[in-house]
């Protein structure tokens, strides 16, 4: 029972761990873009007190202001790009439907097709039981006991065919 409950609380961090990104999207980038756009406004506003002041040139002030509105622009650009990049809602439902389908199709199959209710088998009996550990005269014995259990398996004679022939 308990490696059911360890095998359950992994697969749902597993699943969380893909989810609750898909969810939440990328919003990384807002932050500092918005940041970016209000030093560039900031420039802008500093550069036109320079102008006023007589500090810097009225031409130079417009080859400023056009590198400015450059770096808006190409803040801008990648905005929209951050923006075009992020999944539609039909994409997150599709990778939602696969990550919950993935453990519930595979618990399906392992309740259909394995064989949960098998008790355990301890590395101690399993050892024991051992071919390479038995003699002779036990593993032909098993053999034959095989053999007269499924008298058609063709393997099991061609096994042990050779060791009736010594």
């Amino acid at each position: 029972m308990l490696f059911w409950v360890i095998a359950a609380i992994l697969t749902l961090g597993a699943s969380l761990a893909v989810l609750i990104p898909l969810a939440s999207g990328s919003k990384g980038g807002s932050a500092s873009s918005d940041h970016d756009l209000e030093v560039y406004r900031d420039q802008l506003s500093e550069l036109d007190l320079d102008v006023a002041r007589g500090l810097i040139q009225p031409a130079e002030a417009e080859e400023a202001r056009a590198e400015i509105a450059r770096r808006i622009l190409r803040l801008d650009n990648a905005a929209d790009k951050s923006a075009a990049r992020q999944p539609s809602m039909a994409t997150r439902l599709v990778a939602t439907a696969a990550v919950l389908a993935v453990p519930l199709v595979s618990w399906g199959l392992f309740s259909q097709l394995g064989s949960p209710d098998l008790p355990s088998q301890p590395l101690s009996e399993r050892l024991a039981k051992n071919p390479a550990d038995s003699s002779v005269e036990e593993l032909v014995a098993r053999a034959e006991a095989h053999l007269a259990a499924n008298p058609s398996d063709g393997r099991g004679w061609g096994v042990l065919a050779p060791v009736y022939l010594r």
